[in-house]
């Protein structure tokens, strides 16, 4: 290795301005990342930042005062974070590498907050391999064996491809002193018991295991992006105003449907674990519902597939303007006024706006949104006909547990608009409408 080259470490186009903040803790990793991004941008541009844990007591301390050392021997800026992680571990009911992960990543994340900040990381191709490791022995689907990300948002990993051996080597080459937290020395942590009894045992089958194990990690990446990207697809294809259709996802490979199913539960606010996909894929196939964490409620009726907050169901009525209005339950209602430009016409507004388009020339009372009420009726545009609610709610599928939180745009008392039926008789708009309102229902 050539003495201040780092060979396998790489960096995406950057944009021209905004700060790099490298997570620097003094380790050999991070040594050498801060002192090969010196070559690669302008060191005005770099930030250290270290994390003191509060966790080794002198040893902590050393580290700190090891990385202050170094930003100022090489004229960079150093950010410092103390956090008793074990006080603060207890007080969130979690483990404590789950809780110095989450101080770290808050405060890099403080540390960078304009659109053209970035935050690297010194993880290596040895990181990367633990990890796949890891997520194995405890059992995982393709996601968990992808590895670490190269890039996921601001965060950078520039030295993923990059070997530990080949860390320290180019530390040795370059006089880079660094410190070793000693945690990393014992056995007590299973990644640690990987590291020095697993990998080394491996290695003895293939000597390039972890860079057999970051490609093998790199072509499970693209395996899942596809499918990813199919499992999107299928969501687009099975979409409907009230959920998905049934039949669509159920008659989809499984592989699809699963991760379809996980797309639109977390969309929906749900926070999942296999047994949760697993009651999903259940209430799918055999109907019923279930509630699930994040407070929803899914089920299957009328062929249609749907999630919604828990407790959805109570009425509200509200006045509405042009622009964006929420909702309860968390959906937008869209109001939007359009000038009909000349020669337009009645079919081409109907084309082009679903339905959703209104003579707002002849909407001069109040505007408000309601859910239903008994007696409600409704005669939709064009169709000649009055029908009830609830007869015009099973016409259009909607489920049930929907129908009570359904917004309904009323103007002047009169039901001018419903989602999916469009606008009212005697609302709509026709090639003489001058002003058009049109209507949507958006996610928040």
């Amino acid at each position: 290795m050539n003495k201040g080259v780092l060979a396998g470490a790489k960096l995406p186009a950057l944009p021209e301005a905004g700060r790099l903040v490298v997570g620097f803790s003094g380790g050999a990793d991070s040594t050498a990342l801060a002192h090969w991004l010196m070559g690669q941008v302008p060191k005005e541009r770099i930030v250290l930042a270290h994390v003191n844990h509060l966790l080794r007591g002198e040893e902590a301390q050393r580290d700190q005062h090891f990385a202050e050392d170094f930003a100022k021997r090489h004229g960079l800026p150093l950010e410092v974070l103390r956090e008793d992680v074990a006080r603060l571990a207890q007080e969130r009911g979690q483990g404590l590498e789950e809780c110095g992960r989450a101080v770290r990543y808050g405060f890099f994340s403080r540390l960078a907050p304009e659109k053209d900040d970035r935050v690297l990381t010194a993880h290596t191709a040895n990181d990367n391999a633990e990890t796949v490791l890891l997520h194995l022995c405890r059992g995982a689907a393709l996601e968990g064996l992808c590895g670490i990300p190269y890039q996921r948002g601001k965060i950078l990993r520039p030295l993923l491809e990059v070997s530990r051996e080949e860390i320290e080597a180019y530390c040795r080459e370059n006089g880079l002193s660094f410190v070793t937290d000693s945690s990393n020395l014992s056995d007590s942590f299973a990644r640690n018991r990987l590291r020095h009894q697993v990998i080394p045992l491996l290695e003895s089958f293939n000597p390039r295991f972890i860079q057999t194990a970051g490609q093998t990690a790199a072509l499970l990446c693209a395996d899942r992006d596809h499918l990813a990207a199919e499992a999107r697809e299928l969501l687009e294809r099975a979409g409907n105003p009230w959920g998905l259709e049934a039949a669509v996802l159920s008659s989809a490979p499984e592989a699809l449907r699963s991760r379809a199913l996980k797309l639109f539960l977390e969309e929906a606010g749900c926070r999942l674990e296999r047994k949760h996909l697993a009651l999903a894929e259940r209430v799918l196939q055999e109907g019923g519902g279930a509630d699930l964490p994040g407070g929803v409620s899914l089920g299957r009726s009328q062929g249609v597939f749907w999630a919604l907050p828990t407790g959805t169901g109570e009425g509200y009525q509200m006045p509405v303007k042009i622009g964006e209005n929420p909702l309860p339950g968390g959906k937008i209602l869209v109001l939007r006024e359009k000038i009909q430009t000349k020669g337009e016409n009645s079919e081409k507004i109907q084309n082009l706006l679903f339905k959703n388009a209104l003579d707002y020339d002849i909407m001069t009372r109040t505007l408000e949104v309601r859910t239903r009420r008994p007696g409600d009726g409704f005669a939709p545009a064009g169709r000649g006909l009055r029908k009830t609610l609830k007869q015009l709610f099973q016409e259009l599928r909607i489920p049930a547990p929907l129908r009570n939180s359904l917004p309904l745009l009323v103007c002047g008392g009169d039901i001018a608009w419903i989602p999916g039926a469009g606008a009212g008789e005697g609302f709509q708009a026709t090639e003489k409408t001058g002003k058009i309102l049109t209507v949507e229902v958006k996610k928040g």
